[in-house]
């Protein structure tokens, strides 16, 4: 092979490199010829001493990584190196295989970790909120009941359904902050009964009547210009309201500022909704009644299903019960521990795994990193010693 055309093909293959970079390259392996043309050499020893063109260019590009990767230590230059000592043989090539999945598998690791311990702080975070601060609150649980129709008979979630509807039905009193807000229709009938005595209000052809039984007990009714009363909730031992469409209900003031109010659709089969609020408004319990069938939710007791002799019972402390006549099923539940407790102990373990997973994750990057230096230093250094050496053939 002639000089020119050893010379054309390496700048080929240098493609990729900076321009200045190939121009010096090729100036240095002129002179190298030159000087060994001068010395007396044939021009195809010459020639033939430096090698194949392709795999010359090859370990000077990867020189040249090596150099730019010294300059500037990231990871991408690395890789860049390590892809050029790929490209020198298929040894390498083969190296750099399961090198590959054991980056993939950091991959994994890093991506695993970061879950966990995002999943545990998160966790963590929220329990040790719940536990502190009572919130986010975790003892309530949506319960939704749905059912469908039955020719036979009407069961208990139809019979409350109709109790809840006459609720929406009764337009004719509200809570509105501490206050009883009334405002009845013809036909309603309310009677309140206070500490200083008993009110009652009727509606009779749009026009409402007041009779006041005990002394002063007007004092605390409100009336406004448009037929509105409020009375302070305080003031208020019983409320029963009833309706011209049989649709009742009732208020009884309990211990501690709470409210038990009871339901009824008269023209329901007696079914009703019977349910307590705390001093806050916040619902304690419920219940739904028709007949002998009923369903009961109340926050220290679970949630109850009851139908004539059979019933269900879910409790968290207790666990689960079934009965039916003289057959039952109990499963214990869980004792001296809580479902919260459970889970923030899974949560603090989360969060334990993560942190140990990011912690190995980052010791074996460093590990990796400083081999990798390691050998891309033993390699460079190999690629260095066999160009000098066909320089001084040449």
């Amino acid at each position: 092979m002639k000089q020119e055309a050893f010379i054309q093909q390496l700048r080929q293959a240098l493609e990729g490199l900076p321009k200045h970079a190939v121009d010096e390259i090729v100036a240095d392996y002129r002179e190298y010829i030159g000087d060994a043309l001068a010395a007396g050499r044939s021009e195809e020893d010459v020639i033939a001493a430096l090698g194949d063109p392709a795999k010359l260019a090859r370990e000077l590009k990867a020189q040249a990584s090596y150099r730019q990767w010294q300059q500037s230590r990231s990871f991408g230059n690395l890789a860049h190196v390590i892809v050029s000592i790929a490209g020198l043989g298929l040894r390498n090539v083969l190296l750099l295989v399961p090198f590959m999945l054991y980056l993939v598998v950091l991959t994994v690791g890093y991506a695993i970790s970061s879950a966990l311990t995002i999943a545990g702080l998160v966790a963590v975070v929220g329990l040790g909120s719940h536990y502190m601060f009572g919130w986010p609150a975790l003892d309530s649980t949506p319960i939704n009941v749905t059912t469908q129709g039955h020719r036979q008979s009407k069961n208990v979630a139809e019979a409350a359904g109709d109790a809840l509807s006459a609720q929406s039905d009764i337009k004719d009193v509200k809570v509105v902050g501490d206050r009883l807000v009334l405002k009845l229709r013809d036909g309603s009938k309310a009677s309140i009964l206070t500490h200083s005595g008993t009110i009652v209000i009727k509606n009779e052809d749009g026009q409402n009547k007041v009779v006041a039984l005990g002394s002063g007990v007007l004092d605390s009714l409100t009336k406004t210009d448009d037929g509105t009363y409020s009375i302070r909730t305080a003031d208020v031992v019983v409320f029963k309201l009833k309706d011209d469409d049989d649709n009742s209900v009732s208020i009884v003031h309990g211990s501690n500022n709470s409210f038990i109010w009871d339901i009824r659709d008269d023209n329901a089969d007696n079914g009703h909704v019977r349910f307590e609020q705390d001093a806050q408004g916040t619902p304690k319990n419920v219940t739904l009644d028709s007949g002998d069938e009923s369903v009961s939710i109340d926050g220290a007791n679970g949630l109850s299903v009851k139908s004539g002799d059979d019933s269900v019972v879910i409790n968290g402390a207790s666990g689960l019960s079934v009965n039916s006549g003289n057959q039952s099923v109990h499963i214990g539940g869980l004792k001296g521990a809580t479902l919260a407790g459970i889970g923030f102990i899974y949560a603090v373990a989360l969060l334990i795994g993560g942190v140990l997973g990011l912690s190995l994750c980052i010791w074996l990057t460093r590990a990796t990193w400083r081999a990798l230096a390691r050998y891309v230093h033993r390699q460079i250094d190999a690629i260095t010693a066999r160009l000098d050496g066909r320089e001084q053939q040449a």
